[in-house]
């Protein structure tokens, strides 16, 4: 009976560490590749988003709580999509000089997205105007990374 038992202890053991191995094995430059992909594409439909409820506030076609719940949404994807690229561990060169192009652009979009809310919460039409028009810009700019990674 405590043979089967510590067969059983062991047996459990090994599978429990194969479960945490696992998760934490490193990710192969394909599966970077594919977070990568698919967290640019969440940042390139945020940053469409932002920008399109950024342009219909400036024309006076909404109500700041629907703004405020858009951006806030529009935030939350872009924050996510920078978390997640971020926080990967870069399997070859590749994947980092990969990441080095990526991150400085979801960043700016974090950082768009916030100045567009608060300028549209302070009424500031002028910086508004120039976020909605950077988020264009910057969304150009992820939507063609992603067609590079396509």
């Amino acid at each position: 009976m405590r043979k089967r038992r510590w067969s059983f202890v062991i047996g459990l053991g090994a599978v429990l560490l194969a479960l945490v191995l696992l998760g934490v094995w490193p990710q192969s430059a394909g599966g970077y590749r594919s977070t990568v992909e698919s967290s640019v594409q969440d940042a390139v439909s945020a940053t469409g988003t932002a920008r399109a409820a950024g342009r219909t506030a400036l024309e006076g076609n909404t109500f700041r709580a629907y703004e405020s719940t858009v951006l806030d949404d529009a935030r939350s994807s872009v924050t996510t999509a920078f978390s997640d690229v971020s926080e990967l561990a870069v399997p070859d060169a590749g994947s980092g000089r990969l990441r080095d192009e990526v991150l400085p652009l979801l960043q700016e979009s974090v950082r768009l997205v916030d100045d567009l809310d608060r300028s549209l919460a302070e009424d500031d039409r002028t910086s508004a105007t120039r976020s909605v028009d950077a988020l264009g810009s910057v969304r150009e700019r992820l939507a063609a990374l992603l067609e590079g990674l396509r």
